[in-house]
């Protein structure tokens, strides 16, 4: 997945973990998250500490009535890697050594091949299978509604996972969006919106992009604000930075020998303001240019 996908998707599946029963749903369709009455993240770290530490994308307990609770192990995978595939197995015995509750293992994939991969399961020796609820693009609702999509995580998982639909999905999918990230706290709405613009192919970016200047919802204010905020931010960074230029290349055309071409070019390639400062100060202290650029 390009951009901040992956922790894209963890962010929100820890912001609400119902979600996993729902993503564990689209894979199944055993009706779980409807039936779930409890859910909530837990140590991504699995077991004591050794040579390789053991640590999960996310863990979750899901509680259901007349059930033992279980643990689901939820990892993102972008591409196959032998090294994960061996390592899965350690990751549920370690839960299930800590926890003592049935554990699963979710891999929500990037693509449908990766996902059709991880459905064959893990095979640990004849007759010994570890069953992987493998979930790729392909499983994600066709038609694209607030029924499709109960809570928030699980509409930006989508969006983060379905990132190049085009027409009339991407229309339905944006619409969806935005009403399911209405109902949570705008702060977190406009952090996901953030990291779904840097995610969305260009079609379903533009126009999540031109929704956010309606300004029809709380979270579409926050993020207007925030845009405006990091751009002064910015542009007192940038302003410090040609300032502090301004003031090495005075000192240095003061001196008896002048500003030479190499050091005017050194210090206008600098777009570290610290850096900058540090030269001023250097100069200061020394009174000449002799060394100045040196560590």
């Amino acid at each position: 997945m390009p951009g901040d996908a992956h922790e894209l998707i963890i962010k929100a599946i820890e912001d609400e973990p119902h979600t996993t029963a729902w993503l564990m749903d689209l894979v199944d369709w055993n009706r779980q998250f409807a039936r779930c009455t409890a859910a909530e993240t837990r140590s991504t770290s699995l077991g004591s500490p050794g040579r390789t530490e053991r640590r999960a994308d996310a863990v979750v307990k899901l509680s259901f009535p007349g059930e033992d609770d279980r643990i689901v192990i939820v990892e993102v995978q972008n591409v196959w890697k032998n090294e994960k595939y061996y390592r899965l197995p350690g990751y549920m015995a370690r839960a299930f050594e800590d926890y003592r509750l049935p554990v699963e293992l979710l891999v929500i994939c990037s693509t449908d091949a990766l996902a059709h991969r991880f459905r064959g399961g893990i095979q640990l020796g004849p007759s010994n299978n570890i069953k992987v609820h493998a979930l790729g693009p392909s499983n994600l609702p066709e038609m694209v509604s607030v029924s499709d999509l109960p809570t928030a995580a699980a509409a930006v998982v989508t969006a983060a996972i379905s990132k190049s639909p085009k027409g009339r999905r991407a229309e339905l999918l944006i619409s969806t969006l935005d009403r399911r990230l209405g109902t949570i706290e705008p702060g977190r709405a406009a952090d996901y919106i953030m990291q779904l613009l840097t995610i969305l192919e260009d079609e379903p970016a533009q126009m999540l992009e031109d929704l956010m200047r309606t300004q029809t919802r709380p979270y579409h204010s926050e993020y207007s604000d925030r845009l405006r905020f990091e751009g002064r931010e910015e542009g007192r960074e940038e302003g410090a930075i040609l300032q502090s230029r301004r003031i090495l290349v005075s000192m240095l055309e003061a001196t008896q020998t002048g500003i030479t071409a190499e050091q005017r070019e050194r210090i206008e390639a600098s777009t570290d303001r610290q850096e900058l400062e540090a030269w001023i100060a250097k100069f200061i202290s020394s009174g000449s240019a002799a060394g100045l650029f040196e560590e």
